[in-house]
């Protein structure tokens, strides 16, 4: 699966996107914890429900079931002005 990361988010990861190609992760949780393992600088704001997800370009605000060619974004909370 693809993985994007936005704004403060690739700094930490250094990464604006990179594929996980891993047979555990089964559903959106599995990924956190996945993503928790390999940017512990992350945990804090998957703690506070701060960061944002989307599936397939569609927000997701519970665990849902991934797929292989699934494109997952993370961002977090966007404001306006």
């Amino acid at each position: 699966m693809k993985i994007k990361y936005f704004a403060w988010i690739k700094d930490i990861t250094k990464y604006e996107n990179e594929e996980i190609n891993s047979e555990k992760i089964k559903n959106l949780d599995d990924l956190k914890t996945f993503i928790i393992k390999k940017y512990p600088d992350l945990e804090k704001h998957f703690d506070k429900e701060i960061l944002r997800f989307a599936v397939n370009q569609e927000y997701i605000v519970k665990n849902i079931d991934l797929n292989a060619n699934d494109e997952i974004a993370i961002f977090p909370p966007v404001s306006g002005g």
